[in-house]
């Protein structure tokens, strides 16, 4: 059973219904939902869903390949298959990592595009956020013209655009494939986000509309033997 992950249309949905396919204990799936499961460098979402009247807590969602099972603190019912579900995400926990997810690739565009370095996006927080940028030099000048960069570009407000393209279109696109190192998201349709003139990069989480969302970027980083880590903690402010 594969979920429909209405998340990936629209991610300013605060909540949406499906229906129950199936449960064991406190594990349910939905035929459709509005929960981001934990991958791509973004955390689960949190929140609540409410059957028959009676409201679980959701601690966990993960994705097992196909489904997206909602993990609650309580055992559900068993007879629950087919009823209506409806669903409601913790939207401040949500709209923070959306705003993060931005601003690495924000990071990401930049370092690419004006340094010909790959980065990999790890992990986002509640408070925080990482990235990895594979350049050999990372001098503390370039990093202050990334992030002055960055800046502009979020003070811009600039609309975020995202189409979609199939797995063998992604495959065929040369520029896609040297972006991501030829690693293709294991999805038929996959979602593609383009800020500005900067390339465009798959994501199958979620994105806010403007760059104007984001905030102020704040980086900080470490020394190794004297240079600076390649690794980016940021925070939003």
């Amino acid at each position: 059973m594969v979920t429909e992950r209405s998340y990936i249309d629209d991610p300013y949905a605060k909540e949406g219904t499906g229906k129950a396919v199936k449960v064991e204990f406190t594990d349910l799936v939905v035929d459709k939902t509005v929960f981001v499961p934990t991958g791509d460098g973004q955390p689960n979402d949190r929140g609540d869903v409410i059957i028959d009247d009676k409201k679980y807590i959701i601690v966990d969602a993960w994705n097992d390949g196909e489904s997206i099972h909602l993990m609650s603190l309580d055992t559900y019912p068993t007879d629950i298959i087919g009823k209506e579900v409806r669903q409601v995400i913790d939207w401040n926990v949500r709209y923070m990592h959306m705003r993060f997810r931005t601003a690495l690739y924000i990071l990401q565009g930049i370092a690419y595009k004006d340094y010909s370095a790959n980065c990999r996006i790890n992990q986002t927080y509640d408070d925080s956020a990482w990235i990895d940028i594979y350049l050999d030099d990372l001098t503390e000048e370039t990093l202050n013209s990334i992030v002055a960069k960055a800046r502009a570009i979020v003070g811009s407000s600039a609309e975020i655009s995202t189409r979609f393209v199939t797995k063998a279109e992604f495959q065929s696109s040369s520029d896609l494939m040297s972006l991501t190192k030829g690693k293709v998201p294991d999805f038929e349709r996959i979602k593609l986000v383009k800020i500005l003139d900067y390339p465009e990069f798959p994501d199958m989480g979620t994105q806010v509309r403007k760059t104007s969302e984001v905030g102020t970027i704040n980086i900080k980083t470490t020394l190794v033997k004297g240079k600076i880590n390649n690794r980016l903690n940021i925070t939003l402010s």
